[in-house]
């Protein structure tokens, strides 16, 4: 027998919303949640759970950790959406926890990971600095060092390796931005801080008559043959090392920049843009093509809105809204010429010389 319908008066439903104050609550529990996530990420609970549910203390024999602290924090994750808890007590993966598996496509368990890297972590316990003086909390929490000198060193290396494959990670939207942009009109295109060569592979598979070339730091490209080759294009990619504040290989007519400038200050991103731009030389035709958030208007949300926030006190960088984006080409010798929306919170923002 089906058991009756709740039926909910318009009064009870109006008691049974979340008040203001309860809003603004679960908005500062915020951060329990997310660490909750980031440490379960980096112990790998999720790749233990891909053949089905497990109890608490075989997760936690498997990961090395306390039992009963395991169960807590698979408890909190659950009663977010991530991971699920059975009436056996066995816990399984839901569909947003399936993300946080190494080997799932679109995977969020090395980004994850990264966001509770402890210099990560601490620079929000830091952002009061930021908030009044406008400098980011990162170098001092990283002994003076800039995040990309640090993640190469610190822990071991450790960080460069789960930095590169988050980004690999979340690149699952490269194949949208490829097909959402035109790139058939151009020969050759530049993948610049390219990484592993995800969203490069996904332009060449989208269009089979293109040359690239790859090009990053040496801990970058070491891990971008397999990523190459399992998209078949590696015959017709050029891996080069290099550092983009001083130079990027001149010849190709379109310049391609995944979520490499919302790390940098108006500053230095000028500094790229403008080795970019040395590169091009007299080549009217060539194009620059920035594959980053562009920041929505006034009370609209926005995931850069957020991440902004995360840019300026960790790294010193910043998201951009379209007349930003326009203003720091133009320093660079370039003129924002369209801005074509692709995979959230993406947007291509394409520039030409002048």
């Amino acid at each position: 027998m089906t058991a009756p319908a709740t039926v909910l008066t318009p009064a009870t439903a109006a008691a049974l919303s979340p008040t203001p104050q309860q809003e603004l609550l679960n908005l500062l529990a915020g951060k329990m949640v997310s660490a909750v996530v980031c440490v379960l990420a980096r112990v790998g609970v999720a790749d233990l759970l891909a053949d089905g549910p497990r109890e608490v203390a075989d997760l936690a024999a498997a990961t090395g950790c306390d039992p009963e602290m395991l169960y807590r924090f698979l408890r909190c994750a659950a009663g977010a959406g991530v991971f699920a808890e059975q009436t056996d007590g066995r816990f399984a993966l839901t569909p947003t926890a399936d993300l946080l598996r190494s080997d799932a496509p679109g995977s969020v368990r090395h980004l994850a990971y990264l966001y509770g890297e402890e210099s990560v972590w601490n620079c929000f316990g830091s952002a009061i600095d930021t908030l009044r003086t406008g400098q980011p909390a990162g170098p001092a929490l990283r002994g003076g060092q800039g995040w990309f000198d640090y993640m190469e060193t610190a822990h071991g290396g450790e960080y460069a390796e789960v930095f590169h494959k988050a980004m690999t990670g979340v690149s699952n939207r490269a194949d949208q931005v490829a097909k959402d942009f035109d790139f058939s009109r151009f020969r050759h295109v530049a993948d610049i801080g390219g990484g592993q060569g995800r969203l490069l592979s996904a332009i060449l598979t989208e269009q089979p008559e293109l040359r690239g070339t790859l090009f990053d730091t040496a801990s970058a490209v070491a891990g971008a043959a397999p990523v190459l080759a399992g998209q078949g294009v590696a015959d017709r990619v050029e891996c080069v090392v290099g550092d983009f504040f001083e130079s990027v290989p001149s010849g190709p007519d379109a310049y391609v920049m995944k979520a490499i400038l919302h790390d940098w200050s108006d500053e230095d991103s000028v500094r790229i843009l403008t080795s970019i731009r040395t590169a091009i030389g007299d080549n009217s035709e060539a194009r620059v093509l920035l594959v980053e958030s562009v920041v929505a208007e006034l009370n609209e949300w926005h995931f850069a809105k957020a991440m902004d926030i995360a840019m300026g006190v960790s790294l010193g960088g910043k998201e951009r809204n379209r007349a930003q984006w326009a203003a720091l080409l133009a320093q660079a010798g370039f003129e924002l010429v369209e801005v074509t929306r692709t995979a959230p919170p993406h947007s291509v923002v394409e520039a030409r010389p002048i």
